[in-house]
Parts: C-alpha cells; structure tokens; sequence
C-alpha cells in the first residue's frame, strides 16, 4: 500500500484532522496564505539544516549532542510544516483548485 498523504490523514481523522476542519470552512485566499506560510517554513528549515551555522551563533563549539539535537529537532519541524502544506494542498485540490 502506498503511503498516505498528510491530507488523506487528516482526513481520515488522524493527525491534523482539526486543522483540516478549521480551514475547511475558511476562504481560498486564507488556505493558499496558510500554504504558502508552511511552504516557507519547510525551506527554513531546510536551509537550517543544510547550513546551520547560519542560523546558530557558534555551531562548531557546540557539542556534537547539542547540535544534533538542534538537527533533529529542525527535522522534526520541517515535516510537520510539509504535512501541513499537503493539508492545505489537499483542502484546495477538493475544491478543484491547483
């Protein structure tokens, strides 16, 4: 079985499943500002993680732990905020937009 989009998910009433229900009822403007918003945040964080020390002021001297952690948890961000863009592509799809 092929993995399930974020949006097929929520859907389904799992993970974001009351963001997928809050903005059902909001406008296309509201849903393509909130992507665009998730959309930028995925490529932060991308970048935080291709480049960290530009974003944390003395990367090479923090310990290999803290700086995995910073990693990890940028990983962590950068998924839920592509799940939220696939939320929000999904809700506009359904509404026969691209």
């Amino acid at each position: 079985m092929a993995e399930w989009s974020a949006y097929e998910v929520a859907k389904q009433g799992g993970r974001h499943a009351g963001l997928l229900r809050l903005y059902q009822g909001k406008s296309v403007e509201e849903i393509q500002r909130a992507l665009r918003s998730y959309e930028r945040q995925a490529a932060l964080h991308r970048q935080k993680m291709s480049s960290p020390e530009r974003f944390v002021q003395d990367w090479v001297r923090k310990s290999p732990r803290a700086q995995q952690g910073l990693l990890r948890h940028w990983q962590q961000d950068l998924i839920r905020n592509q799940e939220l863009a696939d939320v929000m592509r999904g809700i506009l799809q359904e509404r026969g937009i691209q």
